[in-house]
């Protein structure tokens, strides 16, 4: 859509599609992508529930929690992601 970073105040006014939310990633903090955006499993275990907090900005990024996804990314099938996560665990995926 656009070659310039997002920045958090365009979120909430434009739907970008997955590659432009990862290549501006660093600039963006976690809940407002997650409240405004429609994810993938795959963005939100890599990005979201990241163990080492990786890609947190504050204490709200750090506290999503899988109930988070699940409230806020609606599409999002509970025994999908939990199978996902599941699979993450495993080494099944990268």
């Amino acid at each position: 859509m656009t070659s310039s970073r997002i920045e958090n105040v365009n979120l909430y006014n434009i739907k970008y599609s997955i590659n432009e939310l990862v290549n501006s990633i660093d600039n963006l903090y976690l809940c407002a992508i997650l409240q405004t955006q429609e994810l993938t499993i795959e963005f939100c275990v890599k990005y979201m529930l990241d163990p080492n907090e990786k890609y947190a900005k504050d204490e709200e990024d750090r506290d999503i929690c899988v109930k988070d996804i699940l409230l806020w990314q609606k599409h999002i099938d509970e025994k999908a992601l939990y199978d996902y996560l599941g699979m993450k665990k495993n080494n099944e995926i990268q």
